[in-house]
């Protein structure tokens, strides 16, 4: 019978005597150990995690009540509660819509919602998306967004972990006191525009086009700062209420979308364990993107015919279609000297504009 020996062996403060015989020793002890903290590896993989998600609108909004709870909801579902995602609305985080970009980045929080048009410098081929005439929809421009991703956008979110990329509705005209119906009316007004890329637009039409956050356009149209503002219909009535300070809308006109994101900052995604990668990327890309078009892209489609129809709060303009088409021709004329621009400075945007447009 061969000597038995008995080895302790101090694992994390605690002995665990094993009884081992003694030419086996090591072959049994290095088998024991792989064991021991791949399953250590195991349990901090299944280790419950929050990540914050941080946005600048109310909890009100569209993006809080239903698309970011849409995410945490199948995230928490897919992990068994162990990756939770919570929401903190209102620029808890961090005031400034302009920042959201620089927040993820920065891990200030793990996930951000922004919009592209407040940076449009770094992303000059998505805001080629976002021009005029691309869509009529918020589902349509969405969904040709990520038919060329790969191709032609993919480059310019090195940076981040992209887990929505969408559009909303195209644009429409709110006026405080000056009804639009051609195009010589609109001449000499101060007009928001949707991002700075959309000013060329509006100088083409003959409007001052200036450019200010969402979140000031309300007081600004209110006390006469702005004689009208160029936004999607979803900002008639709730969350925005331009309906208020706006006395008419006019619509029917070729209108850019504002291309919307949701960012995880990458350091973070790449530290979850193998098991919430995968449920991250089940319910992110492309799927939560047309989710998100088509829940804001209702609503947008709601509020306008609550104006068209109810006329509720303004008086609706339909554009006659010469109306429309002196709109447009100067409008592609804007898009032209946008593109023109962009490849100058080495933006492929002439292909990416015919990629989608045709």
């Amino acid at each position: 019978m061969n000597y038995e020996k008995y080895y302790k062996i101090n694992i994390l403060g605690g002995y665990y005597t094993m009884l081992f015989y003694k030419k086996s020793f090591i072959f049994t002890a290095v088998i024991f150990l792989t064991t021991f903290f791949f399953t250590q590896g195991d349990l901090r993989q299944a280790e419950a995690k929050e990540l914050k998600m941080a946005t600048f609108m109310s909890a009100k909004h569209p993006v809080n009540k239903g698309i970011l709870p849409h995410l945490a909801k199948n995230i928490a579902s897919e992990t068994g509660g162990s990756l939770k995602l919570k929401l903190y609305p209102s620029g808890q985080l961090g005031k400034g819509p302009k920042a959201q970009y620089k927040r993820v980045i920065e891990n200030v929080a793990e996930i951000t919602f922004g919009v592209h048009g407040y940076t449009p410098k770094l992303f000059p081929r998505t805001m080629t998306v976002a021009q005029p005439g691309v869509g009529n929809s918020s589902q349509e421009v969405t969904k040709k967004a990520w038919s060329i991703y790969d191709k032609h956008l993919k480059s310019e979110y090195a940076k981040v972990k992209v887990l929505g990329i969408f559009a909303n509705w195209p644009a429409i005209l709110i006026t405080r006191k000056n009804p639009v119906s051609k195009i010589g009316d609109i001449k000499g007004l101060k007009i928001r525009a949707p991002s700075p890329s959309n000013i060329p637009q509006l100088r083409a039409w003959g409007a001052a086009a200036v450019y200010m956050p969402v979140t000031k356009a309300y007081n600004s149209l209110q006390t006469g700062v702005l004689d009208g503002v160029y936004i999607s219909p979803g900002a008639l009535y709730r969350p925005w209420r331009l309906a208020e300070p706006g006395e008419y809308v006019t619509a029917g006109m070729n209108g850019p979308t504002t291309m919307l994101y949701i960012f995880m900052n990458k350091q973070a995604y790449e530290g979850l364990s193998s098991s919430h990668k995968k449920a991250i990327n089940k319910h992110s890309g492309r799927g939560l993107s047309m989710f998100a078009a088509n829940y804001w892209g209702n609503i947008d489609a709601k509020q306008l015919a609550t104006a068209k129809n109810e006329q509720k709060g303004v008086k609706f303009i339909q554009l006659s279609q010469s109306a429309a088409a002196e709109f447009n021709n100067a409008t592609a004329q804007s898009v032209e000297q946008f593109i023109a621009k962009k490849e100058k400075a080495g933006i492929p945007a002439r292909a990416i504009y015919k990629a989608v447009t045709q």
